[in-house]
């Protein structure tokens, strides 16, 4: 399940490289939004490798990045060693029991993974509870797959090439209405949403599927699924229906959120 730390653990590697580029247009977006002031404290739930948090730090006084996923955590860690970003810190946590005390920021993130929590109400509860009274809370979520063909074409893919496999479940959270109902339901105030969208280049069928390889959760998952012996076999599958799809010379892919900005 896409729930389990092990899944993330798997693509850590590899997750930030490459789609950082591309999420990292979305984070730019969110943090537009919210404009929080140089002297605010930020809280990046499930951060991932860091894609908000980065894209935050320069901006404001301090960044926690959370995540469940040991591996993402190790990742963002590195990188700020590396890029010498002194005004983060990062811990292995649960979106649905956060380790802070009650108004401890001023702004706190959770983009695209709150589909993920398993008690998501328990998951924006503990949000807005170490904000500050007046602070903002933004969750990321996609729109509906009519309106993301970077992620449409995954998905009729692998169902071309691998019928045997049940269809993804539509995903939750994709509508204004349901995202305004639920952050009010969790004591959020003034919810409005903002629908963004944004593309990335994939250079071939061969490109795309690398993407997917390196980046998607639920790609680690189907090799496992089927094993390294029977890989090959099932990545050649993938790889003809992704041509069908994919211009030789490539294509721009988009792909639409819905941004939902709450305050406490």
């Amino acid at each position: 399940m896409l729930g389990a730390p092990a899944v993330w653990d798997a693509i850590a590697d590899t997750y930030g490289r490459d789609v950082g580029a591309f999420f990292t247009v979305y984070a730019e977006e969110a943090l537009r939004l919210v404009a929080p002031d140089s002297s605010a404290r930020v809280l990046d739930v499930a951060s991932g490798p860091g894609t908000v948090t980065f894209v935050a730090a320069p901006h404001v006084s301090r960044v926690s990045a959370v995540d469940f996923s040991p591996k993402m955590i190790e990742a963002l860690r590195a990188r700020a060693e590396r890029e010498g970003v002194r005004n983060i810190d990062a811990e292995v946590m649960d979106a649905q029991s956060l380790g802070f005390p009650d108004a401890t920021f001023d702004a706190v993130f959770n983009l695209f993974a709150l589909m993920f929590v398993p008690d998501r109400g328990r998951g924006l509860r503990e949000m807005r509870r170490v904000l500050r009274d007046g602070g903002k809370a933004l969750i990321g979520t996609w729109a509906p797959i009519e309106r993301r063909p970077f992620h449409k074409i995954v998905f009729e893919a692998m169902a071309e090439a691998l019928p045997q496999i049940p269809p993804m479940a539509k995903g939750d959270l994709q509508d204004s209405k349901s995202c305004i109902e639920e952050m009010t339901a969790a004591g959020f105030r003034d919810v409005t949403t903002h629908a963004f969208t944004a593309s990335a280049r994939v250079d071939s069928a061969e490109h795309g599927l690398q993407l997917m390889e390196r980046s998607g959760a639920g790609f680690a998952m189907l090799r496992k699924k089927f094993g390294e012996e029977a890989w090959p076999r099932v990545y050649a599958l993938l790889l003809e229906a992704l041509r069908r799809r994919i211009p030789e010379g490539g294509t721009e892919l988009s792909a639409e959120a819905i941004f939902s900005l709450g305050v406490r």
